[in-house]
């Protein structure tokens, strides 16, 4: 017989293969739509949220506008300044003709 916590544990598998399920189907309508959104299936750590919790807290602390100061929108910034740091290495790293 299942404790509560593993009853408990098993609906939250249940709930993410469902969001997982969800996230899927959501990208697939929306590439039939032709919308350009994307959704991803982003899982973070402990140690994540706690950075992101620091990096929202010195964007309040600094002034940024809070439509800035989302999980979604600091996430995307990361991306693109590290995409962006990424094609300089790659450019750099090009022999020269």
């Amino acid at each position: 017989m299942a404790t509560h916590r593993e009853k408990q544990q098993q609906e939250l598998y249940e709930n993410m293969k469902k969001y997982d399920e969800l996230v899927k189907d959501l990208n697939e309508k929306a590439e039939h739509l032709g919308n350009e959104t994307f959704f991803t299936h982003l899982r973070l750590y402990n140690e994540q949220k706690e950075q992101l919790e620091d990096i929202k807290q010195y964007f309040e602390e600094v002034g940024m506008p809070p439509e800035q100061n989302t999980t979604e929108a600091i996430l995307s910034l990361a991306l693109k300044e590290f995409h962006q740091y990424l094609m300089y290495i790659k450019n750099e790293q090009q022999p020269e003709e």
